[in-house]
Parts: C-alpha cells; sequence; structure tokens
C-alpha cells in the first residue's frame, strides 16, 4: 500500500470512527521493533497483520503493496493500568494518545461500563477497557450509591465490617466488572482528607480479595499511607496504586508477593497539580510538593527490589486538568529515576500487560498476539518526546489513527 492508499485508508478512518480489518493481510514495512519487552535489540522489520492477529514479523525488505514506515519505530500500544475513562470521547482521545488498553479504576453511575461495553460491540472507537465498576471505601460515595441502590443506608454513614464490604464486593462483580478496587487508604487529592490515614481494614479487604478470585479477577488497591498499603499487600491485592509512604518491610513484602506497583507519578508531580487560587487548591499544591518525594523514593527502592512496576496515568482523557497526563508523562518520570528508556516503555507495555493478566493477548509484539500497535518518528531510546505523537495507531487490526505523510 503505497501512500495513495494510505490517504484512502485515512478516509476510511475518518467516515467510520476505525479502519475494519478486512480479508487481506496489512503489511507494515520497514520498521525498527521495539517489542515491549525490553529486549536490546531492535531489528528492521515487516509486520503481517491478518485479522485482528500479528500474523509474522520478517526481516524487512521491498515488499510491494506494504504501508512503507521509513524506518520509523514499531512498538506495543501503550497499556494505561490506572486510568478513569467514562465517556467515548475520552476513549478516542486515549487512542489518539497510543493507549489500546487500559483498566479503568473507579466509576461514576456506571459510565466506564457503559462506554466498556459501546467499545466491546463497536459502536464506538476505543481502547480495550478493564472496568472497576466503583471504589470499595468507607465513604462510597453518591455516584457509587445511585449505581447501587440497594446501599442507600451508606449515603451518610461509612461502610464497615466485613460482612457489609463483602456483599459490596458481591453487587459489584454481578454488575459484570472486570477488577475490583479497594480503598486502603484515603484520597491525596480533596483538601479533607488525609492520605497517610488508612481506610478498609485487613480483614475487610481480604474479603474483597476472596469474593474477586471466586469470580476470577483482580484487586487494585489505592494506598498512600504505610499501613493501608501493608495491609492491602497482606490481605492478596494484585496491585498497590500510588504508593507514596510504602516503606522497607511493605516493599519487602510487595517482592515476595509478587505484587504490581502502579506508582501514577506524572499525576503527582507539578504537572497534575490542581489549578486555583483558593485555600483548598493551595493546600493540595503543597501536598503534592511534600509528597513527591518519598513516592519517588519508594519507586526507587520497588526498582532496586525488581517489583513489577506498570505505568498508569490517573487522568480521565477528558477536558480538565486531570486530561493533561499521558503514558509518554510517566515513561518520562520512569526514565528520570533511573529506568533506562526501553524498561520504561515495557513498564507501559507488557508490565501493564502482565498486571492485567491478559499478557497473552496483548502487551508486546510477538506473532498470534492481537495487533496491538503504534508507530512514532523517532528512536524513543533516545528521545522519549516522540511517544506524545503518534503517528499510526492499531487497536486489534484496525487502523485506528494515521498521522502518516
Amino acid at each position: 500500500m503505497g501512500l495513495r492508499g494510505v490517504a484512502a485508508l485515512v478516509a476510511l478512518c475518518a467516515a467510520f470512527g476505525a479502519c475494519p480489518a478486512g480479508a487481506e493481510p496489512l503489511w507494515l514495512a520497514n520498521a525498527h521493533l521495539i517489542d515491549g519487552r525490553n529486549a536490546a535489540e531492535v531489528p528492521l522489520v515487516d509486520l503481517r497483520i491478518d485479522g485482528r492477529l500479528i500474523a509474522a514479523i520478517v526481516p524487512a525488505s521491498a515488499r510491494p503493496g506494504a504501508i512503507d514506515l521509513h524506518g520509523a519505530y514499531l512498538l506495543p500500544g501503550f497499556v494505561d493500568a490506572h486510568s478513569h475513562i467514562q465517556d467515548p470521547a475520552a476513549a478516542r482521545r486515549a487512542l489518539a494518545a497510543g493507549v489500546t488498553t487500559t483498566r479503568v479504576l473507579g466509576d461514576e453511575y456506571l459510565k466506564a461500563l457503559a462506554t466498556r461495553d459501546l467499545v466491546r460491540a463497536g459502536h464506538v472507537p476505543g481502547p480495550q477497557m478493564l472496568v472497576s465498576g466503583g471504589h470499595i471505601r468507607p465513604r462510597l460515595g453518591e455516584p457509587f450509591i445511585l449505581s447501587f441502590p440497594q446501599f442507600g443506608q451508606y449515603l451518610n454513614a461509612p461502610l464497615t465490617g466485613v460482612d457489609n464490604v463483602r456483599a459490596v464486593a458481591r453487587a459489584v462483580i454481578a454488575r459484570g466488572v472486570d477488577v475490583l478496587k479497594v480503598g486502603a487508604s484515603e484520597r491525596a487529592g480533596l483538601a479533607d482528607t488525609d492520605p497517610r490515614r488508612a481506610e478498609l481494614s485487613y480483614e475487610e479487604m481480604r474479603a474483597v480479595v476472596e469474593e474477586a478470585g471466586r469470580a476470577g479477577l483482580f484487586v487494585a488497591a489505592h494506598a498512600h499511607g504505610r499501613s493501608g498499603a501493608n495491609a492491602a499487600v497482606r490481605a492478596g491485592v494484585r496491585s498497590i496504586e500510588h504508593g507514596t509512604y510504602l516503606d522497607d518491610e511493605t516493599l519487602a513484602l510487595m517482592k515476595r508477593r509478587g505484587t504490581f506497583f502502579v506508582p501514577t507519578l506524572a499525576i503527582m508531580s507539578p504537572l497534575g497539580d490542581p489549578r486555583g487560587d483558593s485555600a483548598d487548591s493551595v493546600a493540595l499544591q503543597l501536598r503534592t510538593r511534600a509528597m513527591m518525594r518519598p513516592l519517588r523514593e519508594a519507586v526507587r527502592k520497588a526498582h532496586a527490589l525488581g517489583i513489577p512496576i506498570a505505568v498508569g496515568t490517573d487522568g480521565d482523557y477528558g477536558e480538565g486538568d486531570s486530561a493533561r497526563v499521558r503514558p509518554a508523562h510517566e515513561i518520562e518520570e520512569l526514565v528520570a529515576l533511573g529506568f533506562a528508556p526501553l524498561e520504561a516503555i515495557s513498564a507501559a507495555t507488557y508490565q501493564s500487560a502482565r498486571l492485567l493478566g491478559i499478557e497473552s493477548r496483548t502487551g508486546s509484539i510477538a506473532v498470534g498476539l492481537d495487533a496491538d500497535l503504534l508507530v512514532v518518528e523517532r528512536d524513543p531510546r533516545r528521545d522519549t518526546t516522540t511517544l506524545f505523537e503518534p503517528m499510526l495507531v492499531v487497536r486489534a487490526g484496525r487502523v485506528v489513527l494515521n498521522r502518516l505523510e
């Protein structure tokens, strides 16, 4: 396929929102391959897509009918392990950022679940979405209660007690979620909360982990504080989200248990500072400054221990402040903390897919896996800024974004 063919493909994308995988195989030719698994070699290859799958990867050659990438860099699509996508417009923006899979931790009025289902049905373009359907914590909040009105007694009272927490977990699972999220410590992004303060107890989180396990699901724990994070790891959660004040004991426990760490550095950095000059905004700006040093130190220690680290933006890909963070920002943060660029890219692709339990389908580039791909102009080993604007994005064999000339 020459440049005119590419232009025609772009026209189809504009008309239908995604380019359908046709009966004929699609070749991407003359690309430097970064496989997502931190392989040292970056060979020049041709890659064939057949349906939704990668069908072949062969040494580059003059190949008539292929999309010639002219030595650009071919990577797995990003797996954003912690997002808050809510609607189809946000799902489209995530695709444009090179996100082909995301784990949505939290939901408002079950909008993310509905968007997930629209994407799965092919009605709107978007990344593969694994959605929690809500956040199980003492203060469930109005959006959760309106989605699950059988728990109306917790609108003005905290959710406590193993049996009560277990009942909420069962209801969330019955709604068809892909993952569960628990609150091990309070939020950092509200002026009236203290991120050091624990929320659910070990026993309560263990009940959620047990219910999730029966359904074949993982549990993610929102955890900033030491005691809450330690209890969550002991309870058997799959991942610690944020992890600002992780101590050496908890990090060692995470290493032994294989618990993943999703630090969401970029949204906590000055890039993610709240705007405004109200008293609450100023308090949050000061809190962010105070939290960055221990968070970065926790990431350095986790990296040195070999704890698996995955990339999550904690962003919603919407139109406010939390929309500004992309996987490329998090990759830059990891590189600044001592990660090799390929290692940081792996954290945003293969390691995130491992966290989600879908590494046999996506997260790396290999024959038989989903064709979830992105193409960037320059070598990201030397210039990670190229990751901010993918030139081509393919999701499950469908070209969903094309900026090639």
